[in-house]
């Protein structure tokens, strides 16, 4: 299992101010999570800071608290079902190794947060520069408890600030490829955007755009979630995908695409035939550290948004809504919008990117009967959308535009929502940056797994899709001595 841990932007301002102390001694505090475990890594969600009361703790160069302080958030943390983070800082920059002390107190104190809690103990260090180690302390056997450092720790708020531990997630080497793109940003920010795991989820006109788009900005890991086939009349809007891919999974067909073109061949692409609200694919979005949401039905983005609230990774999400005229010889409008989802930013459905009914009338399959479908007015959303691969590369380019802002921030700026108007040529920014303020979804924020236990379910056409996807004949075996045959045989053809 791997491991890592998220701050929201507030939390980090709260803890830096505490511990990063003007006079360079050291300072603790404590702090409480909750769990997001996907395939292989879990993670803690940093939910709440308890500061230390006069009196807590003792500052002296290092630092050490009382049993009062302890006994304090032990309470509070079985109240609130949380785990425990013990906090703490040091004089020094970047990923903070531990002194024997620091592992002494955290060794001392695993055994005692495992009993109160049934969760083990987190435990982190900042530096000077805000730089962020982690490490869980996993029970092995009785008595005994094993260190597990993070891959990472994410702060996220209306950007992505990262710190990696490189021993387990190493800086990437860059070759000649990628020299134009490094001087763009410089080699730091390449580093932090090329180590991050990005999921895809859907792997049609929009998706494949995008997932070259990344692999050529340098990113080391992608997640292709799909479940849906090829087929011909949608080969017109596919990045990379030709007819002989008609009848096959898109996530296996893109990656086999993504495969021939990558320039670096370290990249890894996974490729999944799930659809998001399946626990499968569920649970690999949940490995990642951003996702981008190219789907365009109401039920997987509700799932997405859940997801950027509640497990707190961020959803980079789009969508294209177009309309032909009455007589169907020209468009009468076209635009598409694009935005990131998550903490203190807009949820999807504040955005009203789908509505709770729709996701109702999806899970029902009404949406897959034609006569029902027909029956709905012509403004609802199954009717409108219609699209060409003009526009996807369109949408595809604005939402690559929001990931590099919400990472790179340039100049420190951020922004919000974007709609581009085709008819106009215009780009709409004046969109509310935050959720409304009795949206239910900022009630999920770092709830983790608590917030989403059962809200995967058996999809039935995703089922139905892998049992008939087409297969590729595998290669036949060819035995040794067939092989030395032919090369006598052509040896003898020669002469």
């Amino acid at each position: 299992m791997k491991y890592s841990v998220v701050i929201s932007e507030e939390l980090q301002v709260k803890l830096k101010r505490h511990l990063i102390r003007a006079d360079g001694q050291e300072d603790l505090c404590f702090a409480l999570f909750n769990l997001s475990t996907g395939l292989e890594r879990t993670t803690a969600l940093i939910t709440e800071v308890l500061l230390p009361d006069v009196g807590d703790r003792n500052v002296h160069g290092n630092v050490s608290f009382n049993a009062e302080y302890f006994d304090r958030i032990s309470s509070v943390a079985l109240k609130r079902g949380c785990g425990i983070v013990f906090i703490h800082s040091h004089p020094s920059s970047g990923w903070q190794p531990m002194s024997n002390d620091d592992i002494k107190a955290e060794e001392m104190l695993s055994p005692r947060v495992k009993a109160v809690t049934g969760k083990p103990l987190v435990g982190m260090t900042i530096g000077t520069d805000e730089a962020w180690s982690a490490r869980f302390w996993i029970k092995s056997a009785p008595k005994t408890y094993d260190r597990f450092f993070c891959e990472s720790v994410r702060v996220i708020g209306k950007g992505l600030r990262l710190t990696y531990y490189d021993k387990l997630i190493p800086k990437p080497y860059f070759n000649e490829a990628f020299s134009r793109t490094i001087s763009a940003w410089g080699d730091n920010k390449q580093s932090n955007i090329a180590r991050l795991k990005i999921g895809i989820i859907g792997c049609g006109s929009v998706g494949s755009v995008i997932a070259e788009a990344l692999i050529k900005t340098g990113i080391q890991h992608l997640v292709l979630i799909d479940f849906d086939t090829v087929e011909m009349k949608n080969l017109d809007r596919l990045q990379g995908i030709g007819p002989a891919s008609v009848g096959k999974a898109k996530a296996y067909e893109l990656k086999a695409h993504l495969d021939r073109v990558k320039v670096d061949q370290n990249v890894k692409v996974l490729a999944l035939p799930y659809s998001i609200v399946e626990n499968e694919g569920f649970l690999s979005a949940l490995d990642c550290d951003i996702l981008f949401s190219c789907v365009d039905r109401p039920w997987p983005r509700f799932i997405l948004n859940c997801i950027a609230y509640a497990h707190m990774i961020p959803v980079i999400d789009g969508g294209i809504d177009t309309n032909p005229n009455k007589s169907v010889t020209n468009l009468d409008q076209a635009r598409w919008k694009t935005h990131v989802v998550g903490p203190e930013r807009r949820c999807m459905c504040c955005l009203g990117q789908y509505s709770p009914e729709d996701v109702a009338l999806e899970q029902s399959g009404l949406l897959e009967d034609q006569n029902y479908i027909k029956s709905l007015p012509k403004d609802h959303f199954v009717h409108r959308g219609e699209n060409v691969f003009a526009f996807s590369v369109g949408v595809a380019a604005m939402e690559m535009q929001q990931f590099l802002s919400f990472c790179l921030q340039p100049r420190g700026q951020y922004y919000g929502p974007k709609e581009f108007d085709f008819n106009s040529g215009t780009i709409d920014s004046d969109f509310p940056f935050v959720c409304n303020d009795k949206c239910e979804y900022l009630l999920m924020l770092g709830l983790g797994d608590i917030a989403t236990q059962g809200l995967t379910r058996v999809h039935e056409i995703a089922e139905r899709h892998r049992a008939n996807y087409l297969i590729s004949p595998a290669p036949k075996k060819v035995s040794v001595f067939t092989i030395i045959k032919n090369f006598f045989a052509g040896l003898l053809k020669r002469n």
